[in-house]
């Protein structure tokens, strides 16, 4: 009997370890989704880097059982994948500091939506993140930077800067880099709500210059996504209210200073996992767009379903971006894969 017992209990470890690591087929909008070891995915406000035929995707660490009342921000996380569905943990590329409250990354600092990107003349991975100092609330917003030399870190704290020529600095923002390798910051500014752009420097470690209101786009534009496709540029932004959802705000224009074109509400559907359609964007928020490689006109749209109580149990959803004339549209789906993207594309 106690021979049968173990070896049972021995096939359940071993079947639940095989269940680990089965591949997930499709990509499932706004339900948990794990990653190859069976842990949620634990990567909010962030983005995606492709490097070398990997994607890398970093986002900001929530702790297990905290509030964001109550702390819950805990560094940068990365997961590495090749099929954009099953994601391999690669741990923490970048902790807050404990014990030195005079460090900028003490924690308990407000540490939001970070972003890498790569550049090619210094070799190196630039990480950027939306910083409120330990204890200084969120009157002044810094941008915080941090560099690695390998995508999956570690990433060395660097310093802050104030962007947007504001003394009281920014909040949200997306970077943008051009083609030609420029990289650009876009933001919206402390106090005024207004939405502006700044160029960066060829290191990418500081503004280069001025910054400039982005004309035709309303203020208390956040949550800010952008992508360039056939000169056109596209961005997938939210109104200002906190951690509630609301509708998302889309634009187009051919250059970055604007004029840009306000398309309204580009969302369609209902997420059935809370009943939530357009006029709450799925219960999300956007957090970047990028570009499927290999893929025509394959684009997908990153959006978190933010939950402050519970910042850990935060939800995903990603969903693939449709294109008619030359202006994007996202429909809800209630899974897909890449293929989704050879019939995509609507002339």
């Amino acid at each position: 009997m106690k021979k049968s017992l173990l070896l049972l209990i021995f096939f359940g470890i071993g079947l639940l370890k095989a269940q680990k690591n089965i591949p997930q087929l499709q990509i499932v909008p706004g339900k948990l989704w794990n990653d190859t070891g069976g842990l949620p995915i634990n990567a909010h406000g962030g983005g995606i880097l492709f490097h070398d035929g990997m994607y890398y995707w970093y986002g900001t660490h929530k702790i297990p059982g905290l509030s964001e009342a109550k702390h819950a921000d805990g560094g940068i996380h990365c997961y590495s994948s090749k099929d954009l569905i099953n994601w391999q943990d690669m741990g923490k590329v970048l902790n807050l500091v404990v014990g030195d409250d005079a460090h900028d990354l003490a924690y308990e600092c407000n540490f939001d939506r970070p972003k890498v990107v790569f550049n090619k003349k210094s070799g190196n991975f630039i990480a950027f993140f939306k910083l409120y100092l330990k204890g200084k609330g969120t009157v002044t917003g810094f941008v915080g930077v941090a560099i690695s030399q390998s995508p999956t870190g570690p990433f060395k704290y660097s310093h802050k800067f104030l962007g947007a020529n504001s003394d009281n600095g920014s909040g949200d923002f997306a970077m943008h880099q051009e083609e030609n390798g420029d990289l650009y910051h876009l933001t919206v500014r402390k106090p005024d709500k207004a939405f502006v752009v700044g160029k960066m420097n060829a290191d990418y470690l500081m503004p280069e210059g001025k910054y400039q209101v982005c004309d035709g786009i309303l203020d208390k534009t956040e949550a800010p996504a952008i992508i360039k496709r056939k000169g056109i540029y596209h961005l997938l932004a939210s109104g200002s209210t906190g951690w509630n959802p609301n509708p998302a705000r889309y634009y187009t224009s051919t250059a970055l200073t604007g004029p840009w074109k306000y398309h309204g509400n580009p969302c369609t559907g209902i997420n059935p996992n809370n009943g939530l359609g357009p006029e709450k964007t799925f219960g999300g928020q956007p957090t970047f767009i990028f570009k499927v490689h290999g893929r025509d006109d394959g684009y997908i749209a990153m959006f978190d379903v933010n939950k402050p109580d519970h910042p850990y149990e935060s939800l995903h959803i990603w969903l693939p971006i449709n294109i008619k004339d030359n202006q994007f549209s996202v429909h809800w789906q209630d899974d897909f894969d890449l293929n989704v993207f050879q019939h995509q594309t609507l002339k």
